[in-house]
């Protein structure tokens, strides 16, 4: 393989990494998200809701209920698009990254270097022929073969230059989508959560300790 092929070949193992690193990492997160909702959703809103139904005080039960409620209302209402689109939006976005557009171009390469090393030997036996007194038919077909040769090895580099561009096209145009989903589901989420607990945060806010203190018989 030469310079060009090797600088290639390594631009094109980097972005492979990169993509496997983002699915690893949107998987631990969807993980995270699926235990975050599971306690959320379960324990904690469970928990709110009996220490609601056992405390004396009024206005600290509701507070509670309206934690419980709150924590509950956004476990459901953000499923979907914490848990669901992530599949089809992000990691199978990336996948198709990996199938079209780096699959393909390792093979490019790779075919690339099998053009290089035929030109290569191909060169060999012509310079071997040259030497050779009385061997100019033989030198005749040699020096065909290899200038055809060159001319697929010349194909061939063409054909990458060209799909380079057009898979770093594709390759930042699918990134976009994955960068575009991580930051909404969030931001989603985040918007969600401020509006629901808006409810709770305000119940906390109008306890009042010392005029509850005042209604202690």
């Amino acid at each position: 393989m030469d310079e060009k092929g090797r600088a290639l070949a390594a631009h094109v193992q980097f972005l492979e990494r990169n993509v496997k690193a983002l699915e690893e990492l949107v998987a631990k997160l969807i993980r995270m998200r699926e235990e975050q909702e599971q306690f959320f959703s379960g324990v904690f809103t469970k928990s709110m809701e009996d220490v609601a139904a056992q405390e004396d005080c009024a206005p600290l039960a509701q507070c509670f209920t309206h934690l419980a409620d709150a924590s509950k209302k956004l476990a459901v209402d953000t499923h979907d698009v914490m848990l669901k689109r992530p599949e089809p939006e992000i990691l199978q976005t990336l996948a198709q990254i990996q199938d079209w557009g780096i699959v393909p171009m390792r093979r490019l390469l790779e075919d690339r270097d099998k053009a290089l090393k035929i030109e290569y030997k191909l060169q060999k036996e012509y310079d071997d022929k040259s030497r050779v007194s009385g061997a100019a038919r033989e030198k005749e077909k040699k020096m065909r073969m290899l200038s055809d040769q060159k001319r697929r090895v010349e194909n061939v580099n063409a054909l990458i230059d060209q799909n380079m561009k057009k898979f770093e096209y594709f390759r930042v145009s699918k990134m976009k989508k994955v960068m575009n989903e991580l930051a909404r589901s969030q931001a989603f989420h985040h918007a969600k959560g401020l509006e629901y607990f808006a409810v709770p945060c305000a119940s906390v806010t109008k306890l009042n300790p010392g005029e509850i203190a005042d209604t202690m018989p």
